[in-house]
């Protein structure tokens, strides 16, 4: 009897270990299933399958948004020249991707291994600010203020190539580590502008000769 008693309650206690892993079975696959995100079952109801960066990118945190947008230095200087411009006229707009303001020439064909090189090239590139006019929204000049990360190797080759893209697009480019010398550089560029679109406005191509400041 005792061998049986023995047996029974082994028995017992492996239905009740059974029953236990089977409980948390189904809870760790409710959990699972609860702690998807919003965002990868909105690409599973797609049909979409999530890359492994997408899966890291919906796991957690890993974004977090900027203070400002652009330093301190950077404000005062854009603000400054906000001060003296005529806003009706002119928009300055700040940190703008190099490749929203330019377009590889019609002879590169898209999607070519070549026009995707020139393309991620400056892909990540940003200009400090783009001059545009406020009625046609043309382009008319980017201006870049140089600080010390300009020093750096990486950096000079970077403006130094910035420099043949927009000469090449035909942008003017108002460049100098002086902030108050660039903001006189600009007050006349624009002063300049204004004179040509009012006394010849027939001759707008001459804003978009090759031509570096």
């Amino acid at each position: 009897m005792p061998d049986i008693a023995n047996i029974l309650i082994a028995a017992g206690c492996i239905v009740i270990a059974g029953s236990l892993l089977y409980i948390l079975a189904l809870l760790a696959g409710r959990r699972t299933s609860r702690k998807m995100s919003p965002t990868l079952q909105a690409l599973k109801a797609a049909g979409i399958k999530a890359s492994e960066t997408e899966q890291r990118l919906c796991a957690q945190r890993v974004w977090v948004g900027n203070d400002t947008l652009l330093t301190v230095r950077e404000q005062r200087f854009f603000l400054g020249l906000l001060n003296s411009i005529d806003r009706e006229r002119w928009l300055l707009c700040p940190q703008v991707r190099v490749a929203d303001i330019t377009t590889l020439a019609p002879h590169i064909k898209s999607g070519t291994k070549i026009w995707w090189q020139l393309f991620r090239m400056v892909s990540q590139w940003h200009c400090d600010i783009v001059v545009v006019d406020a009625s046609t929204f043309s382009i008319m000049a980017v201006i870049e203020l140089d600080d010390a990360s300009h020093l750096k190797k990486s950096r000079i080759r970077r403006d130094i190539l910035l420099e043949e893209v927009l000469r090449q697009a035909g942008i003017p480019l108002l460049r100098h580590s002086d902030a108050e010398k660039l903001a006189d550089t600009v007050k006349h560029f624009i002063l300049q502008r204004e004179k040509i679109l009012d006394t010849e406005p027939s001759k707008i191509s001459i804003l978009r000769e090759y031509q570096t400041f």
